[in-house]
C-alpha cells in the first residue's frame, strides 16, 4: 500500500509540473498576441484623441476668420482652445485621458510624473502668427499637411512638447506605436506613418517647400 501511496504521489507531481509547463507555454504563446491587440486598442484611443483636438482647432480657426493660431504664439494652442472653450479640459486628469495611451506609458516608464496641462499630441511648428503660414487659405493641400502629431518628451514634469518640427534637434515627431506615429492632417483624416514618409517628403527650411508634409503638403 505504502508503495502504491509513493507512485501515485510521484505520478500526481509529474502531472502537475506537466501542466504548469503546457500553461507557461501557453501564456508565452498568447503573449505577443495579447501585447499586439493592446497596442492596437491604444492606437485606436490614440486617433480619436487626436480627431477630438483637430476639430477643436479647426473649428477655432474657422471662427476667427482662418487665422491659423500657432503651437506658442503668446498662448499655446491648448491654451487658446481652453480660453475659448472649444474644448472643456483644463486638468492634467483631463489631459491624461485625452493622451495617447502608449505615449504615457513609455513616458511612464521612465519614472517620469506627468504634471503639464496638456496632451501628448504637438501642433505643426510650421504653422501660425510667427512663421510663414498665418491663414487657413494658405495650406493649398489640407490633405497632405500634417496639423497635429505624436509629440516628443519637453521634460519630466513638463509631459509633452506643445509643437512639432521636422528638425531632428527640434521636437520632431516621435513614433510611438511600432516605429509608426499618429498623424491627423489638415482636412481632418488621420492614420499612422513611419520615419521614412515624414523623411522623404519634408524640408528643414524655416518655410518648408512644396514637397514638405509641414508646408503645402506633399
Amino acid at each position: 500500500m505504502n508503495i502504491k501511496r509513493r507512485n501515485t504521489t510521484a505520478f500526481t507531481l509529474i502531472e502537475l509540473l506537466v501542466v504548469i509547463a503546457i500553461i507557461a507555454l501557453l501564456a508565452a504563446l498568447a503573449f505577443p498576441a495579447l501585447q499586439e491587440s493592446r497596442e492596437a486598442a491604444n492606437q485606436t484611443k490614440c486617433l480619436s484623441n487626436m480627431r477630438q483636438f483637430s476639430a477643436a482647432y479647426l473649428l477655432m480657426v474657422s471662427d476667427q476668420d482662418g487665422v491659423l493660431v500657432g503651437s506658442s504664439d503668446g498662448v499655446t494652442w491648448y491654451g487658446a482652445l481652453e480660453n475659448n472653450s472649444y474644448l472643456n479640459v483644463t486638468k492634467t486628469a483631463d489631459y491624461i485621458k485625452l493622451s495617447c495611451p502608449s505615449a504615457l506609458a513609455d513616458f511612464k516608464k521612465s519614472g517620469y510624473t506627468y504634471t503639464a496641462t496638456r496632451s501628448s499630441y504637438g501642433l505643426n511648428g510650421r504653422v501660425g502668427a510667427t512663421t510663414a503660414t498665418t491663414r487657413m487659405a494658405q495650406v493649398s493641400k489640407p490633405s497632405a499637411t500634417f496639423l497635429l502629431g505624436d509629440g516628443p518628451w519637453a521634460g519630466r514634469t513638463e509631459g509633452f512638447s506643445i509643437g512639432i518640427s521636422p528638425n531632428a534637434n527640434g521636437n520632431p515627431i516621435t513614433s510611438y506605436h511600432n516605429n509608426k506615429s499618429a498623424i491627423t492632417f489638415f482636412d481632418g483624416h488621420a492614420g499612422f506613418v513611419d520615419k521614412a514618409f515624414v523623411d522623404e517628403r519634408k524640408n528643414t527650411s524655416e518655410e518648408g517647400s512644396v514637397g514638405s508634409v509641414f508646408w503645402k503638403g506633399y
